[in-house]
């Protein structure tokens, strides 16, 4: 191949790359993946074709309710926020309208994930003594000694 003829096949290689990244970008075809910091909550999520995944937000935390909680309601907040901003904006480019629909849908039909945990609330005294009964009766099951029955019916007499 001459050189021009590679000068010319490089060009067009290059124009054709550059025309295809456009389109990628533009259409958002491709799965992107987003870390961003808000009120000191790092939000990862994904998008493509110009929609949030819902399952991928803050999918990172799916192992720790509290934490996943949190941040699926930042989530909320934050693009709801987004939406609001980027649509007082004027002149915005079509990837900066297309960012601004993305975040006001998501803002409309995500829905977080809210999780409350608490600490166990306190045996009353029946319930223990009902929780030693049981354990008696179990025991008891298993050795069927004088010392071990007199014990279950001591437990047992209590609990009542």
């Amino acid at each position: 191949m001459d050189p021009f003829s590679q000068l010319f096949a490089a060009y067009l290689h290059t124009v054709s790359n550059t025309i295809a990244e456009v389109y990628v970008d533009s259409m958002n075809t491709t799965v992107t993946s987003q870390s961003l910091v808000y009120n000191d909550t790092n939000i990862r999520f994904q998008h493509q074709l110009w929609k949030i995944k819902p399952n991928s937000v803050c999918s990172d935390l799916e192992q720790q309710a509290n934490q996943l909680s949190k941040c699926t309601q930042q989530a909320k907040t934050m693009f709801t926020e987004l939406c609001t901003q980027l649509s007082s904006m004027e002149n915005l480019n079509q990837r900066g309208r297309s960012l601004s629909n993305m975040y006001c849908n998501a803002s409309l039909t995500y829905k977080p994930m809210v999780a409350y945990i608490s600490e166990p609330k306190q045996k009353s005294e029946q319930e223990l003594k009902e929780k030693e009964c049981n354990l008696m009766i179990i025991r008891a099951m298993q050795d069927n000694s004088s010392e071990v029955l007199a014990q279950k019916e001591q437990a047992c007499v209590s609990s009542k």
